[in-house]
């Protein structure tokens, strides 16, 4: 479900502008999430490896769960950046695309997750990606907008993939 097309900058914010909405559950958890365009209008995703919480061998995008340290929302994606992909690779956060509620189930703690996405458009402007996190990420793939099959990709994915499809359908 979409939630708002405005950057909200930070979990200050964030949490006052769902504080009243009864859709979302008390328990959320946030993640910062890049789709990530190579030279070529690739987007860049990642294969869930088995330490992963939920989706094991679905594709998402890079990016993570945001931290109460996190200063706001761009920094935190960063963070995830340089703790997934290392700092061979220089992704640019371009802009802030939309921000999604989703629910997944966390297979290591046997319950229903409730996350919030907070997604920003980035580009690969240089260097190599390398899986820092082996663990919870089996590779790398990339796929033009419209080649992916969507069941590949993770319950969370699938909504935000099909908004960047819809709005950067020109890079197809």
């Amino acid at each position: 479900m979409e939630l708002f097309k405005e950057e909200i900058k930070d979990m200050k914010t964030l949490k006052e502008f769902v504080k009243n909405k009864e859709e979302i559950l008390d328990d959320y958890e946030v993640a910062v999430i890049v789709y990530a365009f190579d030279k070529d209008n690739k987007i860049i995703f990642q294969r869930r490896g088995p330490g992963c919480r939920d989706e094991v061998l679905k594709l998402e995008t890079i990016g993570g769960r945001v931290k109460e340290s996190d200063i706001d929302f761009k920094s935190a994606l960063n963070r995830e950046i340089v703790e997934e992909v290392g700092t061979d690779a220089n992704i640019e956060i371009e802009e802030f695309i939309t921000a999604t509620y989703a629910k997944t189930f966390d297979v290591r703690y046997n319950k229903e997750q409730a996350w919030i996405y907070v997604v920003y458009k980035g580009s690969l402007k240089s260097g190599e990606l390398k899986i820092k996190e082996p663990n919870k990420c089996l590779g790398y793939e990339r796929y033009k907008i419209g080649e992916v099959n969507l069941e590949d990709l993770s319950k969370g994915a699938i909504e935000l993939y099909k908004i960047v499809s819809e709005k950067y359908s020109y890079l197809k």
